[in-house]
């Protein structure tokens, strides 16, 4: 049964807040009751009652949950960077296991991606995230994520299908080991680049862990039931749309190869001015312009950081090809956006 798995010593879940207290206790109560011990939350400067009941609800779990709060926001990279540096100095932690706090750790997925990277001494491990229904809904829970897959336009995004290629789990949940986090801070300086504040960290870490000749693997089991983007407002926001795609372009600068880069060059070029005309005709030229805007100022430190991930890879070019994924995108997506385009066409005929 998933409680008797005695694994749990040698992980430390992470869980960040903000301004989503009762999903924050939900998903904590979630991984106690799939037997994680040890459990550190960062409050990032949420309102004062929300961090008040924060402070309630965890107070009843002092043995095994440990409340830390920031006076401002850290966003999910920096954020969890300081929550990871505490959990290494735990001597007995193996691995440490994020989850988002507006996910629901499943049991049986959580003790089968802690079992898999024990056995195989697997660096990066990932599962199935199922989009979480809304009470009262009997719709069978979706696909929400296999981890991330990125294609050959060099954006990556929630894998959909198991004959995507893996580049690794996706921060909504992962299991990262002790030694490739050492590793990271080692010879990039961060784990979580903070400059991303959030959205493509993630991608930007499984990137240069995989370099790096970390492990990848994939447990195709439920691990956990997903609301999705409920800290930065739900849906597509501006706010997620503006650091998704900045973000991407600067993992693209920073930390692929730059044979990778000209390889692909063309399908990216494709890809961001199809972004353009598709947010454009939706009323968001300034969010868009703002944002490459903002990635191109960004361009000169990211460039300088490079550096650091290609001086140190160990890895060829030819071997992380076989990473990405030999399509344009995501196919149910494209599809929704060309519907999307054409009835922004006709309307405007």
């Amino acid at each position: 049964m998933p409680h008797e798995f005695d694994g749990f010593d040698a992980v430390v879940a992470l869980v960040i807040n903000f301004n989503t207290a009762r999903l924050t206790v939900r998903c904590v109560d979630s991984l106690l009751a799939s037997g994680v011990r040890n459990i550190l939350v960062l409050d990032n400067a949420s309102l004062p009652e929300d961090v008040a009941y924060l402070r309630a609800s965890v107070g009843n779990h002092r043995d095994s949950v440990q409340l830390l709060e920031s006076s401002h926001n850290l966003g999910f990279a920096a954020g969890s960077n300081r929550l990871i540096e505490l959990a290494l100095q735990n001597t007995g932690m193996r691995y440490v296991l994020l989850l988002n706090n507006d996910a629901v750790a499943l049991p049986l997925g959580m003790s089968e991606m802690l079992r898999t990277a024990l056995e195989a001494s697997t660096d990066l491990v990932g599962g199935k995230m199922l989009t979480r229904p809304a009470d009262g809904d009997d719709t069978p829970p979706q696909v929400d994520s296999l981890g991330i897959a990125l294609y050959r336009t060099l954006l990556a995004s929630n894998r959909k299908n198991t004959d995507e290629r893996f580049l690794g789990p996706t921060g909504g949940c992962a299991i990262y080991s002790r030694r490739l986090l050492n590793d990271l801070i080692t010879l990039h300086g961060h784990i979580f680049d903070p400059d991303f504040f959030c959205y493509a960290e993630d991608t930007d870490l499984c990137i240069r862990a995989r370099l790096l000749g970390y492990t990848a693997h994939y447990v195709d089991l439920p691990v956990a039931l997903h609301d999705g983007q409920a800290s930065s407002g739900g849906g597509f926001s501006d706010f997620v749309f503006y650091h998704g795609i900045r973000n991407s372009i600067w993992t693209v600068f920073k930390s692929l190869p730059l044979s990778i880069i000209i390889r692909y060059f063309p399908w990216l070029l494709v890809l961001h001015l199809g972004i353009v005309v598709r947010h454009s005709l939706r009323g968001k030229g300034r969010v868009t312009w703002r944002l490459y805007r903002d990635a191109w100022r960004g361009l000169p430190k990211m460039w300088s950081k490079r550096k650091m991930t290609q001086n140190t890879r160990r890895i060829s070019a030819h071997c992380f090809n076989n990473f990405i994924t030999p399509r344009f995108y995501e196919s149910a997506y494209l599809k929704r956006v060309w519907h999307e385009l054409w009835t922004l066409l006709v309307r405007r005929h």
